[in-house]
């Protein structure tokens, strides 16, 4: 006498089979999908390599690197136009 050793499961086994599936599935199109945004990718990377004090000073800085700009354009106007040197 041989006995039947495969189980059949039952629609509440197979719905919670289904759910576990699902919830993979979208675990790893999110880790894909994490994968393929270049964006946040490049934002996270220069975000590491950006030192501490810059980071705490941004806008700081910024402020700076505009104002020196502006300078650096007004200075090269006037040169340009032979009001100074």
């Amino acid at each position: 006498m041989t006995r039947d050793t495969h189980h059949t499961p039952g629609p509440d086994e197979l719905r919670l089979q289904a759910a576990r599936k699902r919830q993979e599935l979208g675990e790893t199109i999110d880790q894909l999908m994490a994968k393929t945004d270049v964006k946040a990718r490049a934002a996270l990377l220069v975000h590491d390599k950006t030192p501490e004090p810059v980071r705490e000073h941004s806008r700081q800085l910024l402020a700076a690197v505009a104002a020196v700009a502006v300078a650096g354009v007004v200075l090269w106007q006037l040169r340009r136009t032979g009001k100074w040197g």
